[in-house]
C-alpha cells in the first residue's frame, strides 16, 4: 500500500518559461536571483493543471516534494506549494544526490515509511532508476495526462 506520494519539483511541477532552456532550474534561479529587477514569473511557472489535480488528491493521500536544490524556497512559490504538500525535502540540504540510492532510503526514513510504501514521480530517468533501486514505486513524468493516468492506477489499487 502506498502511504506517501513524492514529487520532484523542476520540470515536473515547475517549468522554465523559455521552452528552449535545457539546463537545471536551480542553476538558472541562482544566476537570475541577484540580477536587477528579477521577476520570478518572467522566467518560471508552476503547472496549474497538475497542481489543481494534486490539490484534489491531498485529501486522499499525503503529498511531498523531493527536489535537488533550493528553488522551492523562492517566496513566489513556497506558500503555494505549502498549500498542497505536507513537506518539501531538498537533497542538497540533506547532503545527498538524487542520483544515488541513499537519498531515497533517507527520504523513506524521514517519512517513517518503508521504501515500497512510497510512490516517487520524477522527470529524470537517472533519478527514477535510483529510486527504484532503493525499493520505491516510481512514475517517470512525461506530461500531465500520463501522470494522472498512472496516479489513478495506483490510487485505485490502494
Amino acid at each position: 500500500m502506498i502511504k506517501a506520494y513524492v514529487f520532484d519539483l523542476s520540470r515536473t511541477l515547475l517549468f522554465p518559461k523559455d521552452k528552449d532552456y535545457k539546463g537545471e532550474l536551480n542553476k538558472l534561479y541562482r544566476e537570475l536571483l541577484n540580477t536587477p529587477n528579477f521577476d520570478f514569473s518572467e522566467h518560471f511557472y508552476l503547472d496549474e493543471e497538475t497542481l489543481n489535480y494534486l490539490r484534489s488528491l491531498k485529501v486522499k493521500c499525503d503529498l511531498y516534494i523531493f527536489t535537488s536544490g533550493t528553488i522551492q524556497n523562492a517566496p513566489e512559490i513556497k506558500p503555494r506549494l505549502g498549500e498542497i504538500f505536507k513537506k518539501i525535502f531538498s537533497a542538497e540540504e540533506m547532503g545527498l544526490s538524487k542520483k544515488g540510492v541513499e537519498a531515497y532510503k533517507k527520504l523513506a526514513g524521514e517519512l517513517k515509511v518503508q521504501p515500497y510504501e512510497l510512490l516517487y514521480v520524477d522527470d529524470s530517468e537517472a533519478n527514477i532508476k535510483a529510486a527504484r533501486s532503493a525499493g520505491l514505486n516510481t512514475v517517470l513524468f512525461t506530461d500531465f495526462m500520463n501522470l494522472r493516468k498512472k496516479l489513478q492506477k495506483h490510487l485505485s489499487s490502494n
